[in-house]
């Protein structure tokens, strides 16, 4: 009776050591877990057909985003790193394992029964009943941390495919204007030789337009050689084969608008503060550290351990006694006792530090993101008014001014130097246009990263 009355009470114990804390339900686990085997069975089937990556000249940055997204190694080292800390809540919420112990009696020990020959016992050691819980709740919070801190890799990585593929637009529309003023000039070269010929003008018209060829020839070389830089990182970015060629984007960078959702920067701070996914990482590790200085405290309770003992007895020297040969069977319980009080009000001391140096380190990481997302906001309306400045107002005016100072040149009311400056006030003009239009989807996609919005 009294054996079947412990093993009741060994089962009850241990269904109060594993009791789950209500706070967190299984369900947030079971729909982390979920999310972690849907994403390791895409990227699995991804890996198996290994389809060729194709990027044509309709290619959008839609495009790349979705490839660098399905390919981007780094991106899946973090998934790993995510699925990692989540298996720790198994790991922790587990107890140890059973003390398994066999002894055999060299000198057999005699008694009334028997003599005692060996003995069998097992121990299993329960913590405090609800220390499990608390360490399950600080694994998972531990795991919500890699899951932002994954979510967080996705949105870099999107800012940077963006970033290096509007570069990348910026950079065919300033080669293409480049070549463009380059045949312009030569139009002007032609017409400065007839003058010269003509002895209507002079050999420095002439020396003036080379010279200018020269410097735009120069700038054509530099522009060039950074596309080899620009694709370099695109592959990396995308996970494609370093000297992989890849097409111009299909990007006019025209016709540049800001939606009412990012119009006013006094809007985007609750955002800033519900949806940046360093924040909420930050949160979660403030949860964590609370749970932490909870499992401090709960280190002044004492762990106990219940035993069972059975020892073989063989038969006794007379058969007749009564229980002859009969196995005694013990229980046996124990506690530790936390006198150390000293250590246990230093552990105490110690994540109470750690959960207040959380919670300034993510105040701290509050004001620093509300004061970049300040900049990036004032960046983003000021690329937006640059770019219908010189769209509506600069543009329109400097190719009147070229096409008026090329007509008065071969009137000859214009000398050639005019006509060279219009030609290069023209080009500047129309490189920051296309310089700020590329800026503002920079900026942009900047934005939407601090904002936690794919």
């Amino acid at each position: 009776m009294f054996y079947r009355y412990t093993i009741t009470g060994l089962i009850f114990i241990i269904f109060i050591c594993l009791q789950i804390n209500p706070t967190y339900a299984k369900s947030r686990i079971s729909e982390r877990n979920k999310q972690i085997r849907q994403k390791e069975a895409l990227i699995l089937e991804r890996q198996k057909k290994a389809k060729p990556i194709v990027i044509s000249e309709k290619s959008t940055i839609e495009d790349y985003i979705k490839i660098g997204l399905e390919r981007n190694p780094g991106l899946r080292a973090a998934f790993y790193e995510w699925k990692s800390a989540f298996k720790k809540i198994a790991q922790v919420f587990s107890l140890p394992d059973p003390q398994f112990t066999y002894t055999d009696y060299i000198k057999e020990v005699e008694t009334r029964v028997g003599p005692q020959q060996k003995a069998f016992s097992i121990q299993q050691k329960f913590p405090f009943p609800d220390k499990l819980w608390i360490r399950k709740n600080k694994a998972f919070k531990a795991s919500e941390i890699a899951y932002h801190n994954f979510t967080k890799k996705s949105l870099d990585l999107i800012y940077e495919i963006t970033e290096v593929y509007y570069e990348y637009a910026y950079l065919s529309k300033a080669i293409a204007l480049t070549e463009e003023n380059m045949k312009l000039l030569g139009n002007f070269e032609s017409v400065a030789q007839a003058k010269y010929r003509s002895g209507l003008a002079k050999n420095q018209d002439l020396l003036k337009v080379q010279v200018e060829l020269g410097k735009l020839e120069n700038d054509l070389y530099s522009l060039e050689d950074l596309r080899t830089v620009l694709v370099a990182r695109l592959n990396a970015l995308l996970n494609l084969p370093q000297g992989n060629f890849l097409p111009w984007p299909n990007e006019l960078l025209k016709e540049i608008t800001l939606d009412d959702q990012h119009a006013d920067v006094n809007t985007l701070f609750d955002s800033l503060n519900k949806d940046n996914p360093q924040l909420l990482a930050l949160s979660q590790n403030i949860e964590k550290n609370e749970d932490g200085l909870k499992l401090a405290k709960r280190e002044f309770f004492p762990d106990f351990t219940l035993g069972l003992t059975q020892i073989d007895t063989a038969d006794a020297l007379n058969p007749s006694s009564p229980d002859s040969g009969k196995d005694p069977l013990m229980v046996m319980f124990s506690v530790n006792v936390p006198i150390w009080i000293w250590r246990l009000n230093a552990g105490v001391a110690e994540a109470r530090a750690s959960l207040q140096a959380a919670e300034e380190y993510r105040l701290n990481k509050e004001n620093e993101l509300s004061s970049k997302l300040a900049l990036l906001h004032y960046k983003l309306r000021d690329s937006l008014r640059q770019s219908q400045l010189y769209k509506n107002a600069l543009l329109p005016k400097a190719e009147q001014t070229l096409n008026a100072t090329k007509a008065g040149y071969e009137a000859g009311g214009v000398d050639f130097l005019s006509l060279i400056d219009a030609q290069r006030v023209l080009l500047n003009f129309q490189l920051a246009y296309y310089r700020h239009n590329a800026n503002f989807y920079q900026r942009l996609s900047e934005l939407k990263t601090l904002l936690g919005k794919e």
